[in-house]
């Protein structure tokens, strides 16, 4: 590579002629054959990083305000950047024993070019490797301090690369402010870690919450049958303040001060405890449809509180808590005047349930602060810490210049050419020369590769501002100071403040959309990433209410538990043949089953009449959702994980077969394995003595088929009716493997069986307890076995 430094091709720039020994300064490192492998391959790969870094902070959050990043992503940058540091000291070593070219200056001599270009990409991926690390707010989240041991020994590293390393002032001055930054970023990390998991309202919360709970279910209500709105203006779950109750650690939790808490409706509660109750007690006049989205946003912080103790396995609610819990649901939030709502009652419950789980979502996987959110954080954080960190900056300029202030400015732009010669001007240089001089190539990539890294750290600066003042987080601290300070709420620029504020968070975050993953055994893609994405009709939302509604209740006050199909099919009386078709100890093999006859009813009949419309959507979109919750979520499903991928696995066998072999399986078109699957003949055998599940959905298919040329209408509603059915079933859950799969879900955003676990956990619903029957023991003796 040695025409890098071919003097016969040299830049043409008219007026800027001192660029050509800049430019030969940098490319030095190709020229040189020992290492000219290794230099080209940094580039490359820091042009990959720099562009992945710039995408995922600016086209990824263009419409999307949450502060939880795609987990793949974030494994993957940090997996990178953490190789990043070693290998990138080793090429600074080895930029650092090659001199310049010829023409150097003086003062170039301490460091050559190529060597500050990568100490430049080390602190600028530094910088931003802490916009992609989670936060930890508690002890059990943060496992032990090696990650911060680690942080701290490389910023400690890059401090001593750029103070003993660069001998000019202005390389000082601004090598080390980006160092400061990164330095900054460390301690703000570690403060919003230590703060987190040692505060009452945040690490140690939790357990605060299940003392608080524990006590107030004792307390007798104030009104023996209260209205819709009377239930949810006396509810005691505290939004915001219950440290403000902690006394001091007991030896079954911690001994409460609830007293503080009124024992009669309406009285004070204290301008430190705000409770659901005194949100929506709000005066009438503050009832603006923005202000009930915050209200109901309150409501979900409350029960995202509740539900922390499960992911933490800490202990399950007591059955007076879930029914204290369940009446406020579906006797108070659900059967509230729909004029006040301004929405449907299951519309809002699903906003409600989506906010929870956003909420737990942000708080265990978060990469920015919306935890500590408060109009105090800030003040502290968006306005003090920088100030604080520009008065270091500029004692760092100082100090470079042995005090000399006006000196250490000028040798700023005097040492960094770059920066005297004006970083664009040199930019438009080289791309004029992009194809006439072969140097300007690879120092056209190494300049790119500064321009992304920079661009992305000031956007996810900017962008974690946003997110921080527009979360869901910020939205209930301004509220709930809002609804503990009388004097916030008579000023009509707070009020003013606070609803455009609500009405911007609103249209950035869509609380109304739950997103759905759709997979069908009928077509070819078996990736999660390129399955089709929709969204939960609304009818669905209301017959999930309602069948919650009927198990925690009944018709007649005898609770009807969910089941796998067979209560649907018992209530539709003309379709009981089909409840052999319910008849498995394993749900998976239900949901597959009547998912091949959902599809095979779908491809039939494709929506051509308006009147069954809605409960088609449902049909369809839930059946491909369950299915992908078989394929992709096993965890997510009460079966035990193993006999799921057994069943999936003996599904695709027969699949295989019944398309005409594994060619057609992986290429031929939805319609083709209609086709043959509808062509094929099928066992004479009744359905409950056929186990060949592809078999058996397509028996059922042909059988719903018949029943669609009488009338189409009554069967997908039955469909509509028996998908709500199922998923009602498989959602309820209280092992701890069972939580850990939720968990883990949350990573990526939460799944719709996320949002009915959550409902299920909170109102005590569940499924009815596993089938025991009797087998016999060596010795000839009964004994009773679970088998499901």
């Amino acid at each position: 590579m040695a025409y890098f430094n071919d003097s016969s091709k040299v830049l043409m720039c008219p007026g800027h002629t001192d660029i050509a020994p800049y430019v030969a300064n940098l490319t030095s490192s190709y020229s040189d054959k020992s290492n000219e492998s290794s230099v080209v391959a940094t580039s490359v790969f820091m042009l990959v990083l720099a562009a992945v870094f710039f995408n995922l902070n600016l086209f990824s959050r263009i419409s999307n305000t949450s502060a939880v990043l795609n987990p793949t992503a974030r494994l993957i940058l940090t997996s990178a950047v953490s190789l990043f540091l070693p290998v990138m000291s080793y090429l600074f070593s080895e930029a650092k024993n090659t001199p310049d070219a010829a023409g150097a200056s003086k003062v170039e001599e301490d460091l050559p070019v190529r060597a500050r270009l990568i100490l430049t990409w080390m602190l600028l991926a530094e910088l931003l490797r802490k916009n992609v690390e989670a936060i930890p707010t508690t002890a059990a989240m943060q496992k032990g301090y090696s990650i911060i041991i680690a942080n701290a020994n490389a910023v400690a590293w890059l401090g001593y690369l750029v103070f003993f390393n660069l001998k000019g002032a202005g390389r000082v001055a601004v090598f080390g402010i980006l160092w400061l930054l990164c330095a900054a970023k460390f301690v703000q990390r570690v403060a919003f870690t230590e703060i987190g998991k040692r505060s009452f309202a945040y690490g140690k919360n939790a357990r605060l919450l299940s003392s608080y709970m524990a006590e107030m279910v004792k307390r007798p209500p104030h009104v023996q049958t209260p209205t819709p709105s009377q239930r949810l203006e006396m509810c005691n779950y505290v939004v915001m303040g219950e440290e403000n109750l902690m006394l001091k650690p007991g030896s079954h939790g911690y001994e409460l001060d609830l007293d503080r808490l009124t024992a009669t409706y309406g009285d004070h509660i204290g301008d430190h405890i705000v409770t659901v109750g005194k949100i929506w007690a709000l005066p009438q006049q503050e009832k603006k449809p923005r202000l009930k989205r915050l209200k109901r946003l309150c409501l979900s912080f409350a029960l995202f509180k509740q539900l922390r103790p499960r992911f933490e396995l800490l202990r399950a609610a007591t059955k007076e808590e879930t029914d204290h819990c369940r009446d406020l649901i579906f006797q108070g939030l659900c059967s509230h005047d729909q004029t006040d709502l301004e929405v449907e009652p299951g519309v809002a419950l699903f906003q409600v349930l989506k906010d929870e789980i956003s909420f737990l979502s942000e708080y265990y996987h978060s990469v920015h602060p919306v935890v500590l959110a408060s109009p105090y954080f800030f003040v502290i954080n968006y306005i003090t810490f920088p100030v604080v960190v520009f008065g270091l900056c500029v004692m760092t300029v100082a100090l470079a210049g042995d005090g000399d202030m006006p000196e250490a400015i000028a040798s700023i732009g005097r040492d960094n050419y770059a920066i005297s010669s004006g970083i664009f001007t040199l930019t438009k240089c080289l791309w004029r020369n992009f194809f006439h001089t072969p140097a300007a190539f690879f120092v056209i990539v190494d300049i790119s590769i500064t321009y992304l890294l920079f661009i992305a750290f000031v956007y996810e600066q900017v962008s974690e501002y946003m997110v921080f003042v527009f979360s869901n987080w910020f939205m209930v601290s301004l509220l709930c100071n809002y609804a503990a300070r009388p004097r916030w709420r008579d000023s009509t620029t707070y009020r003013g403040i606070l609803r455009r504020m609500s009405w911007i968070s609103s249209k950035l975050s869509h609380p109304s959309r739950i997103t759905l993953k759709q997979f069908s055994v009928l077509r070819v893609s078996w990736l999660s990433m390129t399955l089709p994405t929709t969204f939960l009709p609304r009818q669905a939302k209301s017959s999930i209410m309602e069948r919650f509604r009927l198990a925690a209740y009944g018709h007649d006050g005898s609770p009807a538990p969910p089941s796998n199909g067979q209560y649907v099919i018992d209530h539709w009386r003309r379709h009981t043949d089909l409840s052999c078709f319910c008849e498995s100890k394993s749900v998976v093999e239900v949901i597959l089953i009547w998912h091949i006859a959902t599809t095979i009813l779908e491809i039939e009949y494709p929506g051509r009449h308006k009147a069954e419309t809605s409960s088609r959507l449902v049909a369809t979109r839930l059946s491909k959702y369950c299915a992908y919750l078989v394929v992709i979520h096993p965890e997510l499903l009460p079966d035990d994980r193993e006999g799921t991928e057994r069943v999936l696995e003996d599904m695709k066998r027969d699949l295989k077969v019944a398309v005409g072999g594994w060619w057609a399986y992986y290429t031929a078109p939805e319609r083709e394995r209609y086709n043959k699957m509808m062509g094929a003949p099928l066992p004479d055998c009744p359905a409950d003595n056929i186990h060949n599940v592809v078999h058996k959905g397509t028996k059922l298919g042909r059988k719903l088929m018949e029943d669609c040329r009488r009338d189409e209408r009554p069967v997908w509603e039955l469909l509509a009716d028996l998908w709500v059915e199922l998923l009602v079933y498989i959602a309820p859950s209280g092992r701890d493997e069972h939580v850990k799969g939720q968990e883990e879900a949350l990573v990526l955003g939460g799944e719709l069986v996320t949002l009915v676990w959550a409902l299920a956990t909170h109102t005590g619903v569940t499924r009815p307890p596993p089938t025991s029957v009797v087998v016999e023991d060596v010795e000839g003796a009964s004994r009773p076995s679970i088998l499901a």
